[in-house]
């Protein structure tokens, strides 16, 4: 049997902040994708980590992504990073060495697994927005919106998928919008997670053939 480990690096978001455990996409990933590719053994770690940003992120690569040897890599930061607290705000010229820093290291790691020439794919999503009250005046969505377009810039230099997640929710009604979130605004509710989830899922349908092997480019 196959074995093809996925690892989600991130922030808060990725790590499940205020939900349950179940309630997060490397969970639901574990539970589904044996049932929809029962021929691989799907290994899947959850390195998300509570206020992170990308400098965090650079100095625990190796330990909380390289040495799983991953098949593939999805990556989620900039909702710390675009933060006006003096001990997270990384400037959008930090945020994006430190994530095509992050991104050369990961596709240039040889995971000796045999799957898309032994080496991982990284896909990258754009932070969420954030409901834009004065409960939490460090983050607004116009500050969210600077890294999101970094990180489209960075995709496409780096041939990496890319999974508009901010876009996905920033587009529902105004109705809506504000049952994605907890209480503080930034984080996700599990409605907010049903939706992470499906596009995440959804990318992840397109990497693999109808038995779950990874596809060659």
């Amino acid at each position: 049997m196959i074995q093809t480990t996925i690892i989600a690096f991130g922030d808060s978001i990725t790590f499940g902040y205020g939900v349950t455990s179940k309630v997060t996409y490397p969970k639901r990933l574990e539970s589904f994708l044996p049932q929809c590719y029962p021929s691989v053994n799907w290994k899947i770690q959850n390195s998300g980590v509570n206020g992170d940003t990308t400098r965090e992120a650079l100095t625990r690569l190796q330990k909380d992504v390289l040495q799983y040897h991953p098949n593939i890599v999805f990556i989620m930061f900039g909702s710390n990073d675009s933060c006006l607290m003096e001990d997270q705000y990384r400037t959008p010229y930090e945020y994006e060495k430190n994530l095509c820093s992050i991104i050369e290291q990961i596709q240039n790691h040889n995971n000796h697994t045999g799957l898309h020439h032994c080496h991982p794919i990284v896909v990258l999503i754009t932070p969420p927005p954030v409901v834009d009250t004065d409960f939490f005046p460090f983050t607004t969505n116009d500050r969210i919106e600077i890294y999101c377009a970094i990180l489209k810039k960075v995709a496409e230099q780096y041939h990496c998928p890319l999974i508009d997640f901010f876009s996905v929710l920033k587009n529902e009604s105004n109705e809506e919008f504000t049952s994605f979130f907890q209480y503080d605004g930034i984080h996700l509710s599990k409605k907010g997670y049903d939706f992470l989830y499906d596009s995440i899922f959804s990318a992840l349908t397109r990497l693999v053939d109808r038995n779950g092997i990874l596809k060659e480019e």
